[in-house]
């Protein structure tokens, strides 16, 4: 299926380890620098998380398109194992799509209809532009309206304002430097707009999230759910590791929620960057959804966060309207499955396929490698 007849010079087939060096190159050409020589850790880093991931399945490998010896396309293959009313499926998040710029044909697209073929029950995307989103809509794909919304929780009206309009000007440096001008700002809007601002009292405790953690609270907090991530102790131990190393999204926290009585209510993940909380998970168990998120609000706002994000995960929709949350539109997650029964469950509710279960916190275009 991935190899074109024997006579052609061009071909597709699966990724190798040894190829990666040119990838990497075709990568930094294309979509970071311009440049042919990419930083020493460009390769590497995709080692480790296309082959040394302990998900990575043969059977679903990133693919090349070679022309004469030379690799002119390129897209990565994440395998996410999950459990779809009790039994082992495999979805593939499809990522870093590329094409040499001097390529003949359309070698993306080519590249993208042989990875939706594979015999995984399900691809999906949660950072999609505009011409994959065309691609995707061709091939039979669609966009997860559910979870293509995001939310924002403002913790700190005057400096969260004054930061976002000087990073738009190209001034994040200055934001930095007048973060402490905006405290007697924020101090007399929380007076003015106490039920607009304010956190509902804290009821809960958090510790260091583990692997260990999640699989023990696993089945009870995602009971709710159709479809959830089948984690083992392996993927998550690298999981945690690849997050906490990509730098460049900001300061990561891991966090196990607990009750009045010592219970795991949940847990949650997210980035600080500067002002802003990055969420990549947040999950509760039935009927806890708002003391998770009160417990991470409060987290985020004592490590100095004015803004918390995340994308709106209808599981925690209520309780996220309780807290007067804003919401937006970002148009990047993309879903398609051959399968209409799998296809029903991942665009539905009982889908819990969260940010930190795709690409989002992953640094392959932003990092400097160096």
């Amino acid at each position: 299926m991935l190899v074109a007849a024997r006579e052609s010079p061009r071909s597709i087939r699966a990724c190798r380890r040894q190829d990666l060096p040119a990838v990497a190159s075709l990568y930094e050409a294309a979509m970071r620098s311009g440049r042919r020589a990419p930083p020493p850790g460009l390769a590497e880093y995709f080692e480790r998380t296309f082959f040394d991931c302990p998900w990575a399945d043969p059977d679903l490998p990133c693919l090349v398109y070679e022309d004469r010896g030379g690799i002119i396309g390129f897209i990565g293959s994440h395998v996410r194992r999950m459990r779809l009313d009790g039994r082992p499926i495999r979805l593939v998040c499809g990522g870093q799509l590329v094409a040499d710029p001097q390529a003949r044909g359309p070698v993306g697209a080519m590249l993208f209809r042989a990875h939706l073929k594979g015999p995984q029950d399900g691809t999906f995307t949660d950072g999609a532009n505009e011409a994959a989103r065309r691609m995707w809509e061709v091939s039979g794909g669609e966009a997860r309206h559910l979870k293509t919304m995001t939310w924002t929780r403002v913790l700190e009206p005057a400096r969260f304002a004054a930061d976002y309009a000087l990073r738009r000007l190209g001034r994040a440096s200055l934001a930095r430097r007048l973060e402490r001008l905006w405290k007697p700002l924020d101090v007399a809007a929380l007076r003015l707009a106490r039920r607009r601002f304010a956190l509902p009292a804290r009821t809960t405790a958090s510790e260091a999230l583990t692997p260990r953690a999640i699989l023990e609270n696993l089945r009870e907090v995602m009971q709710l759910v159709r479809l959830h991530p089948d984690y083992d102790e392996p993927f998550l131990e690298w999981l945690f590791r690849e997050m906490a190393a990509a730098r460049s999204r900001g300061r990561l926290a891991l966090s196990l929620v607990r009750g009045r009585s010592g219970e795991v209510l949940g847990w949650y993940a997210y980035y600080l960057d500067g002002p802003v909380a990055s969420v990549m998970q947040a999950t509760a168990k039935r009927g806890a959804a708002g003391e998770v998120l009160d417990e991470l609000l409060h987290h985020a706002r004592d490590a100095g966060a004015a803004a918390v994000c995340g994308r709106l995960e209808p599981q925690l929709a209520e309780a996220l309207a309780a807290r007067r949350c804003t919401y937006g539109w970002s148009g990047a997650g993309l879903l398609h499955s051959a399968s209409p029964a799998v296809a029903a469950v991942l665009y539905s509710s009982q889908c819990a396929l969260g940010l930190m279960d795709g690409e989002s916190w992953m640094v392959h275009h932003r990092e400097s490698f160096a």
